[in-house]
């Protein structure tokens, strides 16, 4: 039996789709006020009849933090895919590293509780170290704690110790490190949210840089590295590294919008996201930009898929695909 967290969220969603391709017994975790449209939204990016793969899942509403009700639904569980967490990289709060920390070790503790065969830990590129001299950082950088992290970097650095702690402890996991994932999530949060703004028209860019990768190439290695004897490893998960501008324009491409145009510097996206702040403040929401969005945005890093790539013998799919199949799909359906 597979159990899945996160299953109504960008790497769950579509990660169900392709388990459900060789499995029948499928488990999944979500909230009693999960809206469970953005899923089937996911699932009408692979089939004209959603439902009726949705329908074949086990579901079962529980909270990761409530650990008495997470071991009631994991008492048959054979490989659990540990992908529920919160994501920002501006507003910080308590529940995310409550939700992150917590909420994996819950799981990793049950996991060793319950003779799990193997768990597969959803973390990111946050949480690796940094490298020099603009080096391509891989698995092996060392975490400085006294350097500048955001608060959610530090939550999935400290998820990922728990993990660590657990296989210590004789459970077998493997950790992914993905980047930004792209792709389907039927949201307009995360990296969705830039697809709707460029569909809308955006004409500036930043200068900074990442990497990128296919949520559709996450979900495969995630489930390629769970059927493996691989334990006690973790693996960036990136297809390509490119520049902001490079990933808006391709976006513009896909939506037959005009690429951006007008470069935004440092200093004046440190002031809009200033700006954005008081303004969020003052009419309670929570804006686009802030001004640690805005330092992200600015940032160039480069990371090296060299370890997963040689380990699966893997390729990836090219990132200006990726965008052209989003875009196509959300075109086709507006609503």
């Amino acid at each position: 039996m597979i159990l899945v967290t996160g299953a109504t969220g960008l790497v769950g969603g579509n990660l169900l789709w392709y388990l459900l391709q060789e499995n029948d017994q499928i488990i999944a975790l979500r909230r009693e006020t999960s809206n469970m449209e953005p899923l089937r939204a996911i699932f009408k990016f692979y089939t004209n009849e959603p439902d009726k793969f949705l329908s074949r899942i086990s579901w079962r509403i529980a909270d990761i933090l409530d650990s008495i009700s997470l071991e009631k639904l994991m008492t048959d569980v054979t490989i659990v895919y540990h992908c529920a967490a919160l994501v920002s990289l501006g507003n910080a709060s308590s529940a995310l590293v409550e939700t992150n920390v917590v909420g994996t070790r819950n799981v990793v503790e049950l996991s060793i509780k319950l003779g799990i065969q193997k768990l597969c830990f959803v973390s990111s590129i946050a949480a690796c170290g940094k490298s020099e001299n603009e080096k391509p950082i891989t698995e092996n950088e060392h975490w400085n704690g006294t350097q500048k992290h955001s608060l959610y970097a530090q939550s999935k650095y400290y998820s990922e110790q728990e993990v660590w702690h657990g296989i210590k402890n004789g459970l077998n996991a493997v950790i992914v490190n993905p980047g930004v994932i792209l792709g389907i999530s039927g949201t307009k949060t995360g990296s969705s949210q830039l697809f709707s703004q460029v569909r809308k028209g955006l004409y500036f860019y930043t200068n900074g840089g990442s990497g990128y990768i296919d949520v559709q190439d996450v979900v495969k290695i995630m489930i390629k590295l769970t059927k493996s004897d691989i334990t006690a490893e973790r693996f960036i998960l990136v297809a390509e590294n490119n520049s902001n501008k490079q990933i808006l324009c391709w976006m513009a491409d896909g939506f037959g919008k005009i690429r951006p145009f007008i470069p935004l510097g440092k200093i004046v996206l440190q002031i809009i996201g200033l700006l954005s702040e008081a303004i969020g403040r003052i009419f309670h929401f929570n804006p686009f930009i802030d001004r640690k969005i805005a330092k992200s945005a600015t940032n160039r890093e480069y990371f090296s898929n060299k370890k997963i790539a040689e380990t699966l013998n893997y390729r990836f799919n090219p990132i200006e695909n990726c965008i052209k199949e989003t875009c196509r799909f959300l075109t086709e359906n507006q609503d």
